[in-house]
């Protein structure tokens, strides 16, 4: 199946799929990832992603030991396009992955199962993240002797806390969704059955705002990162003064005034 790639009104929805690696993420769908990014970019009518698993019990296994690991490693040299691209261009990989997100919309993701290594990564690199009770996580690479480089030794320290974060990271053990929960990773933890019920219904909440003040707010929160606060607050200004002189605000404003609900362009 893939990884599989469509609109529900302003929804972008994406689905892994690869049945036979339980969602292991190698060269070709890490490209292809990529590429989806940069098209929900791209597309003004899209205004959330919700990103998801469409196997049974498992989000993402973590990278294709098979195909990745031995590029990334040296044990082979590169034979594809993609392997190639995955090899050479970290930066773009890291899109892909979301650790350099350069999708100024935001992504919810639904975890149902196992969550592991850079899918792990990927899901801090989202913006909202709904997980079942049964969901698990769990960053293994210190048990395979090698180091995480998505994202996960910078983000999950300021998601977490430092102490809780190089626990996961220097153990590798796994850690339930509950935990998560308490320790404020996830927004919500639900049943299995309701996974995608709620970060649909999440999503829809937020694609019915101002498409400029969605966008605008997720790129402040990534471009305020370990800045001070004089340059956080500028920052702030600058993204957020073009909005208010955009046609979202009239709209905005005469819908509220009305009492209707706004049709934002």
């Amino acid at each position: 199946m893939g990884i599989d790639y469509k609109k529900e009104g302003h929804i972008a929805k994406v689905a892994l799929g690869l049945q036979e690696t339980k969602n292991a993420l190698g060269p070709d769908e890490l490209l292809q990832l990529n590429e989806i990014w940069s098209e929900c970019q791209e597309d003004d009518f899209i205004r959330v992603v919700v990103l998801y698993s469409s196997l049974d019990n498992v989000f993402c296994s973590g990278l294709n030991l098979k195909t990745a690991l031995p590029i990334w490693s040296g044990m082979r040299p590169q034979e594809t396009d993609a392997e190639q691209w995955f090899l050479d261009d970290h930066k773009s990989v890291g899109k892909a992955t979301l650790k350099y997100k350069e999708l100024d919309k935001p992504v919810i993701v639904a975890v149902n199962g196992l969550c592991v290594t850079i899918g792990f990564e990927m899901v801090m690199g989202c913006e909202l993240r709904i997980a079942s009770e049964t969901a698990t996580f769990q960053m293994i690479e210190t048990k395979l002797g090698i180091m995480p480089m998505m994202g996960a030794n910078v983000f999950l320290r300021s998601q977490i806390g430092t102490a809780r974060a190089m626990e996961i990271l220097l153990t590798g053990n796994a850690v339930k969704a509950t935990t998560l929960f308490e320790w404020g990773f996830l927004n919500r933890i639900v049943a299995k059955a309701k996974v995608m019920d709620e970060a649909m219904s999440l999503a829809e909440s937020i694609a019915v705002n101002g498409p400029k003040s969605i966008q605008g707010m997720v790129r402040c929160a990534r471009e305020i990162q370990g800045k001070s606060l004089k340059e956080a607050l500028e920052i702030e200004h600058e993204i957020g003064k073009p909005i208010f002189m955009s046609e979202d605000v009239h709209e905005g404003i005469n819908a509220f005034r009305e009492k209707r609900i706004a049709n934002f362009k």
